[in-house]
């Protein structure tokens, strides 16, 4: 595929898409790339593309890249069900409870811990339903908020007083669930990045290969994107 009229075809359907107020129907996407013979594979990693950058394809699903709500909320019944059973007799610690043996799991005592962990295994699932839906799945986020649970026992051993128990464990719980949820959001902003330098190398590429009839040389790319020469060999090792 001619990488260049491949690039000119994209360019073509972003300036389209901003006709319509950002959104297309997939006869438009499909009369515009017709010259290039593009495979449903390739068409469809398109698609993902343009509405990775705010396009709406208005009669496009990739099904098997995005689960309908209905199939992610039957793998989410499916772990529940499984999970709940099992904590379904414990239950919640009460806040006066909660004072006295706060301080004993502090200190190491394992009985005083348990407890605590145990009162606490609904509510994390509770609050791991406030971030449900956002790239982490559900059960992700409550093994984050266990984790948040012991971090806060553990973090506690270093102030002096907590005035305010059920809210400072409250905030270790979603502190975790947030991380983990801003981590993902990173990474896949850090994925999007990436595949947007890759395409950028292989136009300058495709563009060097026609004019000058050979490949260019990581310094010469490096040259024309302005870019360091190390940058460009940690892009060239995804193109390979």
């Amino acid at each position: 595929m001619d990488q260049e009229s491949f690039a000119n075809a994209i360019s073509g359907l972003k300036e389209l898409a901003k006709a319509y107020e950002n959104i297309l129907a997939m006869d438009d996407i499909r009369e515009e790339l017709k010259e290039l013979n593009l495979s449903e594979i390739q068409l469809q990693a398109v698609c993902d593309y343009l509405i990775e950058n705010k396009i709406e394809i208005a009669d496009y699903h990739n099904k098997e890249k995005e689960p309908t709500e209905k199939q992610k909320d039957q793998e989410d019944s499916k772990f529940l069900k499984i999970y709940m059973e099992e904590i379904k007799d414990f239950p919640d610690i009460s806040k006066e409870r909660l004072k006295v043996i706060f301080p004993q799991a502090v200190k190491g005592d394992k009985n005083a811990r348990d407890e605590l962990i145990s009162g606490y295994l609904n509510r994390i699932v509770d609050f791991a339903r406030i971030y449900r839906n956002q790239g982490v799945l559900l059960e992700d986020l409550i093994q984050e908020g266990n984790m948040g649970l012991m971090n806060g026992l553990v973090a506690a051993q270093r102030l002096a007083e907590i005035s305010d128990i059920e809210s400072y464990l409250s905030k270790q719980i979603c502190k975790a669930m947030e991380e983990a949820v801003y981590d993902r959001n990173s990474e896949e902003q850090t994925e999007d990045y990436l595949l947007k330098q890759m395409e950028e190398v292989e136009r300058c590429i495709s563009r060097f290969e026609k004019e000058e009839n050979r490949k260019p040389t990581v310094e010469e790319l490096a040259e024309l994107l302005k870019k360091d020469v190390d940058e460009i060999k940690d892009i060239i090792i995804y193109l390979k």
